[in-house]
């Protein structure tokens, strides 16, 4: 049985296995999550719900321009988490999202197909399917305040905005800051001091 645990930039487990058994709360940045019947934690765990986790709490830790007031008002739209192509969250996302809110605003996962769909979104994660027009997609969503999210090598270079990899056993995220700034984010010191920062390459 692994056990991943938050350390730097990754979370790394032992005996690499097929699933999972995570262990959240390290420096306070990924508190216990909760899938319907019970913790995170106690439970094998997928890499698909493991990135699902990270799309959830980076809600929490990423300030976007309308949100710089902080609690929204009561009614206010939910934060849109996107899946642009195919999806292998399967009920994953939809599962560790429901009945949580932050700032006062609960969770909407859509799915899309055209990147056209999904400026309306918070956050977007981008499917390795669209790697072949990955720079159309991120051409369309330069400087508008869209958390892009990908797993797909080289995608912060190319200018998205964080990338989730999986390498030596572990789930990593790479963080593009001067994107971000770009896009209007602000992403928080915790976040930042547990992700690799990465430059975009230069044309």
């Amino acid at each position: 049985m692994s056990v991943v645990r938050l350390t730097n930039y990754r979370y790394v487990h032992r005996v690499p296995t097929a699933s999972l058994r995570v262990r959240f709360g390290i420096q306070g940045l990924v508190p216990a999550i909760l899938f319907c019947a019970g913790a995170l934690e106690a439970q094998s765990a997928s890499e698909y719900e493991i990135k699902a986790a990270f799309l959830y709490k980076f809600a929490s830790f990423i300030q976007w321009p309308a949100a710089a007031q902080g609690i929204a008002p009561a009614g206010a739209a939910p934060i849109c988490i996107g899946v642009l192509g195919a999806d292998r969250f399967g009920s994953s996302l939809d599962q560790v999202v429901r009945g949580k809110q932050v700032g006062g605003r609960e969770f909407a996962v859509e799915r899309f197909q055209s990147a056209s769909q999904v400026q309306h979104c918070e956050i977007v994660f981008i499917s390795g399917s669209e790697q072949s027009r990955m720079s159309e997609i991120l051409t369309l969503l330069r400087g508008k305040p869209v958390l892009t999210v990908s797993e797909v090598a080289g995608f912060c270079e190319r200018g998205g905005l964080v990338n989730l990899r999986v390498a030596d056993s572990a789930v990593r995220f790479e963080i593009n800051v001067t994107a971000g700034e770009h896009a209007g984010l602000h992403f928080s010191s915790k976040l930042l001091s547990l992700a690799r920062i990465v430059q975009e390459a230069t044309p």
